[in-house]
């Protein structure tokens, strides 16, 4: 299934793209320094039953301005709460792709979107979870516009339901920052969707290497990616049910994982789901959060200067035949001091 035009290859932010908090600019300058304050504990509400649908409109993708606590105030912990609720007309049938993240300069040709959680809903039922979004301070600070996106193709008076309703809020808790401190989110591969096993379209093409320029007064660096695989009506049964070693290189040093999950049985809904739901899957589960791969790169990179990043996939040739595999992806490199 290909991707809506609503989030369809946001394409690569700029490759000095640094979004840093506590007045911090991406070379290290450190404005706020201890006078920084603990800031209260507080929680900003998202969406609060947001009806994310497909039909007289397409509500699949919906953006809202939020303001997060300043800059000047810490934090010791971020947490975001989420919940998929079933409108009147039922729950979606269907476990559906979605993603939550914030959109860079909205409304205007730069429009970029910055994936911060990814979650598959469940069929038929809701369900809820946590995400540990402290490493997300640098972004989570000001004015910024949210969007929630569900790949549903149901709306009111369909019969597979009525789309989903969307809840997410998130908490601060007020006190010193954690230590290492999280200083930069600095965005490598945007929100995108790739085609795999094409011979006349390897996946270098797609996924082009980036540079990334480092903050000067950092000690540690994480590389975070999510990843997971879709289509499975062909003879491999790829990219959803098929397991397959994903690759990232960092300042010359490559690391890989097998993108596979196989705890599916174990998913807790808010019911009983229908379908396949008991299955392995590349990535994922239907009803449950896709976890982040996250990686210390520390040691392949240099605080105060570019650093190459590339992405490659295990070989893989695609019969050509049923659906095509493809895959989700979005990647950053989180700084800390």
């Amino acid at each position: 299934m290909p991707m809506p035009s609503s989030l369809l290859r946001f394409g690569v932010l700029p490759l000095a793209l640094a979004l840093a908090s506590c007045g911090d600019d991406p070379k290290g300058d450190d404005t706020a320094g201890d006078d920084r304050l603990p800031g209260e504990d507080a929680t900003v509400v998202v969406f609060d039953g947001e009806h994310v649908y497909f039909g007289d409109q397409d509500r699949r993708s919906v953006d809202v301005e939020v303001e997060f606590p300043a800059e000047d105030v810490t934090f010791e912990q971020i947490t975001g709460r989420f919940a998929l609720r079933c409108p009147d007309g039922g729950c979606d049938w269907w476990d559906r792709y979605a993603t939550f993240g914030l959109v860079l300069d909205p409304g205007t040709e730069a429009e970029r979107y910055v994936e911060l959680d990814r979650f598959i809903t469940a069929y038929r039922v809701g369900f809820s979870w946590q995400a540990d979004l402290t490493d997300l301070r640098p972004v989570l600070t000001g004015a910024q516009t949210m969007r929630v996106f569900i790949d549903t193709w149901v709306g009111p008076g369909h019969e597979n339901g009525s789309g989903w309703l969307v809840d997410a809020a998130i908490d601060f808790v007020g006190g010193p920052p954690p230590s290492p401190e999280p200083i930069a989110n600095l965005p490598v591969w945007g929100h995108q969707s790739w085609n795999a096993g094409l011979e006349d379209n390897p996946v270098e093409v797609q996924v082009v290497p980036q540079q990334v320029e480092l903050p000067a007064d950092l000690s540690q660096v994480t590389f975070r990616s999510f990843i997971s695989g879709h289509g499975w009506n062909n003879g491999q049964n790829c990219a959803e049910f098929c397991a397959k070693e994903h690759f990232y290189t960092v300042g010359g040093v490559e690391f890989g994982r097998e993108v596979w999950r196989e705890d599916c049985a174990e998913t807790v809904t808010d019911g009983t789901q229908q379908g396949t739901w008991t299955y392995s899957r590349a990535g994922w589960c239907p009803g449950a959060q896709v976890f982040p791969w996250d990686t210390d790169v520390t040691a392949q990179v240099q605080a105060g200067s570019s650093t190459e990043l590339s992405y490659r996939l295990e070989d893989f040739d695609w019969w050509g035949d049923g659906d095509q595999p493809y895959y989700y992806m979005s990647g950053m490199l989180i700084a800390y001091r």
